[in-house]
């Protein structure tokens, strides 16, 4: 298990590298520059080469990229063009906002969709199924801005309501807090429980008629406490699988509802620095994302291992 995990993370490696050369090239191609946007349409050539001189972008390509990678191995992810700040301090500084985000987007996630899926399950192909089925389809049908922006919307019409959109912190104020946090959690969260829901009802399905359910009905069990302490424990691999890789993909979707619902957590910042072709804040950016996408996928294989005795994880694979 331990040389798995050691292989794992050496795999690291060549992953971050491959990703750091694309996401520079890839940046690099993008239309204009942020010497070019902040300068204006009418903007002077001297003065444009000052800017460019001032952000190192008149510097040959392959010495900009080669400067980034040696400061970030010695730990200095380099300076925001936008903010003229380091970017490690940029991150700090929004990570909390993002990360509560996320834990109550996925707690969410896994509530709406482990609770729709087992209903679905226990009705299987009456109403209440049917019903749940058609929410899952629309729920994975509709974009995600589409949905932050009516839950905006409505509200404020409707009722005159309408969430705070000043930074307040859990301890300072759990309320307003939570009203800040709680819509946009509930749009990512039901977005992403839409797919697990589907996942969870065939899952359950598969194993609703085996012989040890049957058995757990001739002991006089009831269907919920069958749902819950049976079909759900012998399905959780695959709902680990499709959680752990809706967590890593989250990050798209804190952009849309950071931006929409103005929370300043590193999705709008990723945003705010596109838009103004931050170069050192893209490109530590996507490295982030692919480095939690990475971890987490061995999260996942390790989950598998420690919840079924069946699956054990040697030379780099289950078996």
């Amino acid at each position: 298990m331990i040389g798995y995990i050691i292989r794992r993370l050496a795999a690291l490696v060549p992953i971050l590298i491959g990703v750091s050369i694309i996401v520079f090239v890839l940046t690099r191609l993008m239309p204009g520059n942020i010497a070019q946007i902040m300068c204006g349409p009418n903007c002077e050539p001297e003065q444009l080469a000052s800017l460019e001189h001032e952000y190192g972008l008149d510097k040959p390509k392959l010495e900009q990229f080669t400067d980034w990678v040696s400061g970030a191995v010695r730990g200095d992810l380099g300076r925001s063009f936008l903010r003229d700040r380091p970017v490690a301090d940029e991150i700090l500084d929004r990570l909390p906002v993002t990360g509560q985000l996320l834990i109550m987007t996925v707690m969410a996630s896994a509530a709406l969709g482990i609770m729709n899926g087992m209903l679905s399950a226990a009705f299987h192909r009456r109403f209440l199924d049917n019903a749940l089925r058609v929410v899952s389809i629309f729920g994975m049908s509709v974009p995600t801005f589409w949905v932050a922006t009516l839950v905006i919307l409505l509200p404020s019409l409707w009722f005159a309501y309408a969430p705070p959109f000043t930074a307040v912190g859990l301890l300072e104020n759990p309320w307003d807090n939570l009203r800040q946090f709680g819509p946009p959690a509930l749009v990512l969260g039901f977005s992403s429980s839409c797919g697990l829901s589907r996942v969870v009802r065939g899952s359950i399905l598969g194993v609703l008629n085996q012989d040890f359910m049957r058995t757990a009905r001739a002991k006089g069990l009831g269907e919920a406490t069958i749902l819950r302490r049976h079909a759900l424990g012998n399905v959780m691999l695959p709902i680990i699988t499709v959680i752990g890789m809706e967590v890593a993909t989250l990050m798209g979707g804190a952009v849309i509802a950071e931006t929409v619902f103005n929370l300043n957590g590193l999705g709008r910042l990723f945003m705010e620095s596109a838009l103004m072709r931050d170069y050192p804040v893209i490109q530590v950016m996507t490295l982030y994302t692919a480095a939690i996408f990475v971890t987490l996928s061995l999260l996942v294989d390790l989950a598998y291992a420690w919840l079924d005795p069946r699956v054990r994880l040697t030379g780099g694979r289950s078996a």
